[in-house]
């Protein structure tokens, strides 16, 4: 059953200062909060190939280990960042590093994954990027101490639709691999955006009898793993329907979906509340924070 939750918060401490940090999401800022994220202590191994393209490289953050904690216990948390699937922002994945500290900061290792991008490259090599580096991670990181029947998918605007279209098109995933896939967050992402609205849309997904393969809500059959969809009420680059949509037809069809829509956020800031020092001033994080605890634990056998 869908959890809607709409949640009013205090620009005292966030706005403007939040909007001049990531209101545009420009290098500068991302250098700013970027900097303040190092000075946590968690570990990298860097620039790791998951496939044989440049590109098809990630980062893996380990939080600083607890005492009495054993090996392969982390929680995996895979994030994929936006851009328009390269249609209008080239981002890598040390421009996301605060999203690494944040979340290693409460126990989860933490995957950066890069793609390659439009126009080199059209959907289905994006995708299938996207896939490889979640095959690597089910493959390979216990080595680094997390838990690899514990994965969760997680993105933010076109990095949102990529981990959804992974979580509901069970197709993309080895059975193994979806099968240790607890759970979706979605940050601003689109799940149901046809017609398209940007040109570069039309050829990213084309040709037109492959659109509608593009869209996640189209794979909606109640048994995906649960879902976290995150959105801002001033968000002008997605639009309200998406989250509605999806959160509807999952309900319909009994699936689990939470979403919260947050007064005063738009499309960069709802990615903003996760930095420093920001992360325990707005309810997002703690909304990200509380769905990860939920659905790390072991299910409950009557």
């Amino acid at each position: 059953m869908a959890k809607i939750f709409f949640m009013k918060h205090a620009k005292v401490f966030l706005f403007p200062v939040m909007g001049l940090i990531l209101s545009s999401c420009t290098s500068a800022s991302l250098w700013m909060v970027n900097t303040l994220a190092k000075l946590d202590d968690y570990s990298v191994h860097q620039n790791i190939a998951y496939a044989e393209h440049s590109l098809n490289q990630l980062d893996v953050y380990v939080p600083e280990k607890q005492a009495g904690q054993d090996a392969s216990t982390y929680p995996v948390v895979i994030f994929f960042y936006g851009g328009c699937w390269g249609g209008c922002t080239t981002r890598t994945k040390e421009d996301y590093e605060f999203v690494a500290q944040a979340l290693t900061s409460h126990g989860y290792l933490v995957v950066l994954t890069d793609y390659r991008r439009h126009p080199e490259v059209t959907f289905g090599t994006i995708i299938k990027d996207a896939s490889d580096s979640v095959e690597w991670v089910k493959a390979n990181i216990s080595r680094y101490g997390g838990n690899d029947h514990t994965l969760f998918l997680m993105g933010h605007s076109a990095g949102a639709h990529l981990a959804a279209m992974l979580t509901l098109n069970e197709e993309y995933l080895q059975r193994d691999t979806y099968g240790d896939v607890k759970g979706f967050i979605g940050l601003a992402g689109p799940y149901d955006f046809l017609p398209f609205t940007q040109p570069y849309q039309y050829l990213v997904f084309g040709p037109e009898p492959k659109y509608a393969a593009s869209q996640p809500i189209n794979f909606v059959d109640g048994t995906e793993p649960p879902l976290l969809l995150l959105y801002g009420q001033d968000d002008t680059a997605v639009y309200p329907r998406n989250i509605k949509n999806l959160s509807a037809k999952i309900n319909k069809k009994k699936g689990e979906v939470e979403v919260h829509i947050y007064e005063d956020i738009d499309h960069y800031s709802i990615l903003a509340a996760l930095s420093l020092p920001y992360q325990d001033k707005d309810a997002v994080f703690g909304d990200i924070i509380r769905f990860l605890e939920h659905y790390s634990q072991p299910p409950i056998v009557p």
